[in-house]
C-alpha cells in the first residue's frame, strides 16, 4: 500500500506544479507582450487529428529507437523531451523573482537542460526530472487547447490508451523498454518486501501531464473548476493504481482518469458548483 501512496503523492505533486505552471502563465500573457506574443492560442476540436499524429509520431519514433538499440539515441530524446518541458515551469518560477521576461526564459532553459543532463550522471533524479518535465508539458497542452477541445483530445487519447495497451500493444513494448533504461518517461515507487525482493509500481509521463491538460484549460474557466478536474484525476488515478498493484499488471491508466475528470467537471458544470 505505500507503493500507492508515494505514486499517489507524487502524481498529486506534479498536477499542483502544472497547474500553478499553466495558470501563471495565462496571466503573465495578459500582460506581458513578449509571452503573448509567442503563446499559441487556443486550439480548436479541429486541429485534434494533428495533436493525435503527432502522438503516434512520437510512440513511432520510440519504437523506432527501441528496435535499433543505440543507448545515446535515448539519451538525446531523454535530454531534449526533459529540457523543453521543464523549462516551461522553470520559467513560470523565475519570472516572479527576475521580473524580466527574456532573462527568465533563458535562465529557464539553461536550469531545465543541466537538470536534463545530470539525470543522466545521476538516475536517482529520474523521478523529479519526471514530475518536473510532466508538469511543464501539461502546462503546454493546458493554455494550448480551449476546454471543450482540451475534454475531447483528453477522451480521444484515453481510447488510444486502451488500444494501445490491449489491442497493438505497443504501449506495453514502451513501458517495458522506459522502466529497463531507466528513463525518465515514468514516476516509480519501490519497496523492499519480507521476502527480500523488490517490489515497483510506474506511471507514465503522459499520464501526468495530460490530466494537467484538462485542469489547466478548465482554469480559463475558473478556478475552481480546475480544481474539480483535478478532484476527478485523483480518483482516476487512485482506481488504476489500485487496481495494477492488485493484478500485477500494466494497465491503461488515462481511461479511468480521463472518467474521473469528466464526471467531476461535469458535474460542477450541471449544477453551478464551479
Amino acid at each position: 500500500m505505500n507503493l500507492l501512496v508515494k505514486l499517489i503523492g507524487m502524481f498529486l505533486i506534479a498536477q499542483l506544479l502544472g497547474i500553478y505552471a499553466g495558470s501563471y502563465i495565462i496571466e503573465d500573457a495578459k500582460n506581458n507582450e513578449v509571452v503573448s506574443y509567442m503563446l499559441i492560442e487556443n486550439s480548436g476540436p479541429e486541429t485534434i487529428p494533428w495533436f493525435v499524429f503527432a502522438v503516434l509520431f512520437g510512440a513511432g519514433i520510440f519504437l523506432v529507437l527501441a528496435r535499433l538499440k543505440i543507448p545515446f539515441l535515448f539519451t538525446l530524446l531523454e535530454i531534449a523531451v526533459i529540457s523543453a518541458t521543464s523549462s516551461i515551469l522553470f520559467y513560470s518560477f523565475i519570472k516572479p523573482v527576475l521580473g524580466l521576461t527574456i532573462e527568465s526564459m533563458a535562465a529557464a532553459i539553461l536550469l531545465a537542460f543541466v537538470l536534463a543532463v545530470a539525470k543522466q550522471f545521476f538516475p536517482n533524479l529520474k523521478n523529479a526530472a519526471a514530475l518536473l518535465s510532466s508538469a511543464g508539458a501539461g502546462a503546454v497542452f493546458g493554455f494550448t487547447f480551449g476546454f471543450l477541445a482540451a475534454m475531447l483530445f483528453l477522451l480521444v487519447l484515453a481510447i488510444y490508451d486502451y488500444i494501445s495497451v490491449y489491442k497493438t500493444k505497443h504501449m506495453v513494448t514502451m513501458a517495458t523498454e522506459i522502466v529497463k533504461r531507466n528513463m525518465a518517461f515514468t514516476i516509480t515507487a519501490k519497496e523492499k518486501l519480507p521476502s527480500g525482493k523488490e517490489s515497483r509500481l510506474d506511471l507514465g509521463t503522459g499520464d501526468l501531464s495530460i490530466p494537467i491538460m484538462a485542469e489547466v484549460s478548465a482554469y480559463s474557466i475558473s478556478p475552481l473548476l480546475s480544481g474539480w478536474a483535478l478532484a476527478g484525476a485523483l480518483a482516476g488515478v487512485g482506481i488504476v493504481l489500485f487496481t495494477a498493484w492488485k493484478r500485477k499488471q500494466i494497465l491503461p491508466a488515462l481511461p479511468p482518469i480521463a472518467l474521473g475528470i469528466i464526471l467531476f467537471t461535469l458535474f460542477a458544470l450541471l449544477t453551478g458548483l464551479y
